[in-house]
C-alpha cells in the first residue's frame, strides 16, 4: 500500500482476480434504457476482467457490493432522486458510497443518461472508443477492477450534440455522449413544401423572378411575404411535433443559395434585406406554431445571404432561434479575428460575400440588433467537400475546437452542429475514423464536458491507444493542430486551401521528425499498439503524396469549387 494513503482509505472491488465482487441491481420495473445500461456494464466488466457479474432486481439485492444502475428503492434510500424531465434537465450521476456504486441519469425523452453514466465510469477505468473498427476500441485487461472516490454530478456543455457519427455509427456516437435534445439541422422547407408538388397548385408561394413565378432557377427561394405559405409551413411543422414528442425544434432555414433567386415581388421587397426577411418570416411562422407548441424552437440560419445582420433593431419571437454558420477561416479560432485583417485581404468568390468585419464582430452585431432567447452554431468540419483530395490529409483542431466552444458558450450558444463525415458527399466513411477521430472526437467530447481542452482530450486518447508512444503521438497531433492554428492560407467556410498551402515543406519536415521518433519506439510496443502506429504512419505517407500533388494556387487566387447542397438532417 502506498505509504501516503490514509489508513481508512478503501476502494470498492468490482472484480478480483477475474472473479466478480459486485452485483448489478436494477428496479423491478426498470425500462429498456436502464436494462441496456446494466447489460453494458456487465459486458464491459467481463471484457475487462473476465468476471461474470449478476444482474438482479432490487428485491434480490445483497447487502453490499452492489452497483445500482438506474433509479430504484435503493438509490432513494441513499438520498438520490433520479433526474427527470425532457427537455431541459439532462444530467448524469456517478457516486460511490462505501460498498455501493450508483450510476444513473435522466432517461426521459431522447436522453440516455444512465447509459452515459456507465460509459463515464469505464472511461475512467481506461476504456475508449475511437472507431467502429475494433482495432480502435480500447478495453484494458485488468483481472482486478476497483473504484475509489467517485462523486460526479454532470450536465453537458451543450443541450444538443449531434453529428453524422451518431447518425451512421450510433454505437460510437453514444460512447462520445452525442445526443441530447432532439433537433433538425439543415434546409427544411423543401422537404415540407416541395416545389415539384406545390408549384402547380400554389405558384404564389414561390419566388417571382423577372415578373414570373419561377422556382426552377438555380438557388431559388420561396415568396416569404406570402402569409398562406407561412400558415402551411406552420401546420406541417406542428404535424412533425405531434408525430414525434422527442422533437423539440425544427429548422425553418430558408432555401439554400446565394443572393440571386430571391423573390422580387413588391411585398417581399418591402421586407428589407435577406436577413430582415428571414427574421420577419421566422416570426410569422413562430407565432402560429407557438399557439400549440410554445416551448418548441424554430431555427433559421445566418448564412451567406443572411450573413450580415439587419440594418435596424428587430424583435424575435421567444421561440425563434438563430443558428450562425461559421462563415470564416476554417482553421483559426473565431475569437482571434480572423488573423490580421484576413477577412479584408482576400476576395471570396466561393461565398459571394465581402467581409467588412471579422466573423466574431458580425456575430456580436447580429445579437445586438436582434435579441434571441436561443442561439446555435453551424460549423463546417467537411474539409473534403469542396476539395476531395483532403479526404486523405489530416486536419486536427485540438485546442482551437475547445477555444471556439468556450467562446460560443460565453456568448449564449446552446448547441453546436458540425457538418462533417462520415458522409459520402464529404468523401468520408467508416474507414475514415483512423484519420479523423482526432478531429471528430475532440469536438464531441468538448460538447459534453466544458472543462476539457483539446489537449486534455487528445492526451487521454493517446494514452489509451498508443502505449509507450503516447507522448510522441500527442506531439504529432499537437503539431498538426498548431500548424492549422497558425495557417495563413486562404480558406472560407467549407473551402480549405490546397493541402500544400497548409502543410508547407517546413511543416512536413516537422511532422516527419516526430514520426521518425515514433518509429524508433515500435519494437517495444505490444502488437495492437504497433498496428495502430503503423496505420498512422501510413496515413501520413499517403497524405504527403497528396500534399506534393496539390501545392495550391497563390494566396488569394480565385477558386471555382461549388458547395454541396445541405439537406435537412434529422437528429
Amino acid at each position: 500500500m502506498d505509504p501516503r494513503m490514509r489508513e481508512d482509505y478503501t476502494e470498492m472491488l468490482l472484480a478480483e482476480n477475474g472473479e466478480a465482487r459486485c452485483t448489478v441491481v436494477i428496479a423491478g420495473e426498470a425500462g429498456e434504457k436502464v436494462r441496456a445500461a446494466a447489460e453494458d456494464f456487465r459486458s464491459l466488466l467481463r471484457q475487462m476482467s473476465g468476471a461474470e457479474c449478476a444482474v438482479v432486481t432490487e428485491d434480490q439485492a445483497p447487502a453490499d457490493g452492489v452497483v445500482l444502475i438506474g433509479p430504484s428503492r435503493l438509490t432513494r434510500e441513499m438520498g438520490v432522486e433520479a433526474p427527470t424531465g425532457y427537455p431541459g434537465n439532462e444530467r448524469v450521476l456517478l457516486r460511490r458510497d462505501g460498498n455501493r456504486l450508483l450510476l444513473l441519469g435522466n432517461d426521459d425523452g431522447a436522453y440516455t443518461g444512465t447509459q452515459f453514466a456507465v460509459t463515464m465510469l469505464f472511461e475512467r477505468l481506461g476504456c475508449g472508443w475511437f472507431s467502429p473498427d475494433p482495432l480502435w476500441q480500447v478495453v484494458p485487461r485488468k483481472p482486478t477492477v476497483s473504484v475509489g472516490y467517485l462523486d460526479i454530478d454532470h450536465r453537458p456543455a451543450f443541450i444538443s450534440r449531434y453529428s453524422n457519427v451518431l447518425r451512421f455509427h450510433p454505437e460510437i456516437g453514444r460512447r462520445w455522449y452525442l445526443g441530447g435534445d432532439r433537433r433538425i439541422s439543415g434546409h427544411g422547407f423543401p422537404f415540407l413544401i416541395p416545389r415539384d408538388e406545390a408549384f402547380e397548385k400554389h405558384p404564389e408561394w414561390f419566388c417571382m423572378i423577372d415578373g414570373k413565378r419561377n422556382p426552377f432557377v438555380e438557388w431559388w427561394q420561396y415568396c416569404y411575404s406570402n402569409e398562406e405559405l407561412a400558415a402551411a409551413l406552420a401546420e406541417k411543422i406542428c404535424e412533425k411535433f405531434e408525430e414525434d414528442p422527442t422533437l423539440v425544434q425544427y429548422s425553418i432555414a430558408l432555401n439554400d443559395g446565394w443572393y440571386h433567386g430571391w423573390c422580387e415581388c413588391d411585398q417581399c421587397r418591402q421586407m428589407g434585406t435577406p436577413s430582415e426577411t428571414a427574421v420577419l418570416f421566422a416570426n410569422r411562422i413562430a407565432r402560429l406554431v407557438g399557439r400549440r407548441f410554445p416551448d418548441h424552437k424554430l431555427t433559421f440560419l445566418a448564412y451567406f445571404p443572411t450573413y450580415h445582420p439587419p440594418t435596424h433593431p428587430m424583435e424575435a419571437e421567444p421561440n425563434v432561434e438563430v443558428m450562425f454558420c461559421k462563415e470564416a477561416d476554417m482553421f483559426l479560432p473565431v475569437d482571434k479575428g480572423p488573423d490580421n485583417g484576413y477577412h479584408q485581404r482576400y476576395r471570396f468568390e466561393q461565398s459571394k460575400n465581402t467581409y467588412p468585419t471579422p466573423w466574431k464582430d458580425n456575430f456580436e452585431q447580429w445579437n445586438r440588433m436582434v435579441k434571441f432567447q436561443s442561439i446555435a452554431i453551424w460549423d463546417w468540419y467537411c474539409i473534403a467537400a469542396a476539395r476531395p483530395e483532403w479526404k486523405d490529409v489530416p486536419w486536427v483542431q485540438g485546442d482551437v475546437a475547445t477555444r471556439n466552444n468556450r467562446y460560443w458558450r460565453d456568448h449564449g450558444v446552446r448547441y453546436v452542429y458540425n457538418d462533417q463525415g462520415p458522409l459520402d458527399v464529404f468523401y468520408e466513411d467508416g474507414e475514415s475514423y483512423a484519420l479523423r477521430f482526432p478531429l471528430w472526437h475532440v469536438a464531441a467530447r468538448s460538447w459534453w464536458d466544458k472543462d476539457l481542452t483539446g489537449s486534455d482530450i487528445l492526451m487521454d486518447d493517446c494514452k489509451k491507444l498508443y502505449g509507450g508512444a503516447a507522448d510522441l503521438m500527442f506531439a504529432y497531433y499537437s503539431a498538426l493542430a498548431d500548424i492549422a492554428a497558425h495557417s495563413t492560407a486562404f480558406s472560407i467556410a467549407w473551402h480549405p486551401p490546397a493541402p500544400g498551402e497548409l502543410y508547407t515543406p517546413e511543416a512536413v519536415e516537422r511532422i516527419d521528425g516526430i514520426l521518425r521518433a515514433v518509429e524508433a519506439l515500435l519494437p517495444g510496443q505490444e502488437e495492437t499498439v504497433q498496428k495502430r502506429l503503423r496505420i498512422q504512419r501510413g496515413l501520413w505517407e499517403k497524405a504527403k503524396s497528396v500534399i506534393r500533388q496539390c501545392p495550391g494556387p497563390g494566396a488569394g487566387e480565385e477558386r471555382t469549387a461549388e458547395p454541396q447542397d445541405k439537406e435537412a438532417n434529422p437528429v
